[in-house]
């Protein structure tokens, strides 16, 4: 009985002193990347949905690419300039933003 005790209180303490190493490894440097402030959506979005959320920050004429590792090319007109951007589809966000030419 007592050696069961025994065994049970120290495996209480190894996880005891276990738990800061664990805490350490997520959480503490919350805020040193970026993407800790943009989080992913739970469902990335689709074609129509991703359309949208450029469509709603300006853009008009807007064409896709190939949607590939949560990252879309999206070729789109703004204030007389066509922009290739780069968007995360998964976070909702612009990455990058080039500006080609002037819209004609």
């Amino acid at each position: 009985m007592t050696r069961t005790i025994a065994i049970g209180l120290m495996a209480l303490l190894l996880g005891a002193t276990a738990m800061p190493a664990q805490a350490q490894s997520f959480g503490i440097f919350f805020g040193d990347q970026e993407s800790d402030f943009f989080p992913e959506r739970i469902t990335c979005m689709g074609d129509y949905q991703v359309r949208q959320a450029v469509a709603q920050r300006g853009y008009t004429n807007i064409y896709l690419n190939v949607m590939n590792d949560k990252h879309v090319e999206v070729r789109a007109t703004k204030g007389g300039w066509v922009y290739l951007l780069d968007f995360n589809y998964c976070s909702g966000r612009i990455e990058s933003r080039t500006q080609l030419r002037p819209a004609g």
